[in-house]
């Protein structure tokens, strides 16, 4: 869910208007910062192979050189760093908060980036902005925290916008998944008082009125016995991510149809989840359960059918403008051509996987040669099977695996190899940035891939570690300088490091670990210059 999650003050008035006559621009909109994370669904990569997954032509656009456009962008960190991993494309973006945009232009003058452009317009005033058609359209988290009007904005938005042959991705809240928690969501924001109050402070007040349920055995929470855990997991997320999440004065919860409905009035149709791990039925559903679906003719009631087979919550999908099928020839020699690479050092790729069938154990005459060549570099899936280790496998066997890691975050599908090069001089820029901010802020932990075209997580101290490289510096010692300068306090076991030498001893620990578990991941990714072979593997 990113910054257009709340209720928009826009009505049938231009917003000058309602300033002039002094009414609160905000009316309700909760005006407290977004998160700053980066969401991998919305990388085009992804999208690609997730509807080639499906059997989904994807069209034949280069993503280097796409028109992409993300509305409700909130801080614009995502829109930002997407950017900086595609110079060649243009990017476009909005968010109704000022102070959003601000944070949102300063990231992306920081590093001179030109190809990207923030708005703090309404979805009823950048519909009229003259903007190009784009390629590419995303709304993470977006639909379920706006009103009906602005709705109605968003898809004449994507009707007047969105290229033929283009794609949407759109995530929201869905049942049944939502159905037992949404009484809970209404009931913490009446318990949270007087509105005129700060929100923040009124977000704890409703939290521990609501455990009270829990601490007396609440009839609801007994005849909802997973209701508590669910609770947990909200009070574990910052406040500023529950007032987004729970504190909006519109927030709807939608069946598929609900939402397959409004985009076929945009000429869209369905194409896929991006959630790869939910593409493998045989991981996710019983043989009774797929017959069940396959015996569900109307697609739209299929869809929700597996939503209740699987209790989903949240959707993440894909719309097209002009859907075609690919035959299994030609969906395999695109797959065949595209690049993987490993994200995940390769001895922490567990061989089980939890799914709603349970704990399943992977195949590991397929999943154990793959992730042994990946961990070499990234390579497309051809060249992974000419790897005497997997030629005599079966391919459709090699892309349910590739599909199962792309699921787990393990692997993520690759721009082409030719233009690594211009996107490294790109995201080296945006990084360094970045990773300057990491002097002062842990605020942003992702940095840019120019093979993925995505963004690959990293905390502070590991992009201090990097900085420090960079400046031909002791990492170690640099990080320790770092902190002195800003009087922070490392904390080890519950007890603080008090002089130089443990800040010194601690760190080294710390990144002599970095080196070799981190580092290679970030060669193979191109965010560190090395190797093309840098193993995902603990070097000896």
């Amino acid at each position: 869910m990113l910054g257009l999650v709340l209720r928009y003050c826009v009505t049938h008035h231009a917003r000058s208007q309602q300033w002039g006559s002094g009414v609160d621009w905000t009316e309700g909109y909760v005006d407290v910062g977004y998160t700053h994370d980066f969401y991998r669904e919305l990388t085009p990569a992804l999208h690609r192979f997730a509807l080639l997954s499906r059997s989904i032509d994807p069209g034949h656009v280069n993503l280097d050189r796409i028109t992409y456009c993300e509305l409700g962008c909130g801080h614009g960190f995502s829109t930002a760093l997407l950017a900086a991993a595609h110079p060649q494309a243009e990017f476009h973006a909005n968010d109704f908060l000022p102070g959003h945009i601000s944070y949102a232009q300063n990231l992306a003058a920081e590093p001179g980036m030109k190809n990207v452009h923030f708005y703090d317009d309404s979805f009823e005033e950048f519909v009229k902005r003259d903007l190009p058609q784009f390629d590419v359209i995303t709304l993470h988290g977006v639909y379920t925290w706006v009103n009906e009007e602005n709705r109605n904005h968003i898809i004449n938005f994507l009707a007047k916008r969105l290229k033929v042959g283009g794609t949407v991705y759109i995530s929201y809240n869905c049942y049944p998944g939502w159905a037992t928690m949404a009484p809970l969501r209404q009931l913490m924001v009446m318990l949270s008082g007087n509105s005129s109050d700060p929100l923040l402070p009124r977000i704890d007040q409703a939290l521990s009125k609501i455990q009270g349920l829990f601490d007396t055995n609440s009839m609801y929470s007994r005849v909802n016995p997973m209701l508590k855990d669910r609770f947990e997991g909200v009070r574990k997320q910052t406040r500023p991510y529950i007032a987004h999440e729970y504190f909006n004065r519109d927030w709807t919860i939608f069946y598929h149809t609900d939402v397959a409905r409004d985009m076929r009035s945009a000429k869209l149709d369905y194409a896929t989840t991006v959630e790869l791990f939910e593409h493998l039925d045989n991981f996710n559903l019983t043989a009774e359960q797929q017959a069940l679906l396959q015996g569900t003719e109307n697609p739209d009631h299929r869809e929700v059918m597996r939503d209740f087979l699987t209790n989903r919550q949240f959707r993440r999908d894909l719309y097209i403008k002009g859907r075609l099928p690919l035959d299994a020839a030609e969906r395999n020699r695109q797959i065949l051509a595209t690049r993987f690479v490993l994200t995940s050092p390769d001895d922490t790729i567990k061989r089980n996987v939890l799914t709603p069938l349970g704990n399943l154990g992977l195949n590991a005459a397929v999943f154990d040669p793959l992730i042994a060549v990946l961990a070499r570099g990234p390579r497309t899936l051809a060249e992974l099977m000419q790897d005497a280790a997997l030629s005599a496998v079966n391919i459709v066997a090699v892309i349910e695996a590739i599909t199962a890691l792309v699921g787990q975050n393990h692997v993520q599908p690759c721009l082409p190899a030719a233009g690594d090069a211009e996107r490294a001089r790109s995201t080296a820029a945006f990084n360094t940035a970045i990773m300057e901010r990491a002097l002062y802020s842990n605020e942003l932990q992702f940095l840019a891939s120019p093979v993925t075209g995505g963004g690959y997580q990293i905390g502070r101290f590991e992009q201090l570690f990097l900085l420090g490289e960079q400046r031909k510096q002791d990492p170690a010692a640099f990080v320790t300088d770092c902190l002195t300068a800003r009087n922070e306090v490392l904390v080890r076991d519950g007890k603080a490091l008090a002089t130089r030498e443990e800040n010194l001893a601690h760190l080294r620990e710390r990144y002599e670990t970095f080196r070799q578990r981190t580092l290679p991941i970030l060669q193979q990714l191109g965010i560190v210059a090395g190797q093309e072979s840098g193993s995902g593997k603990k070097k000896k």
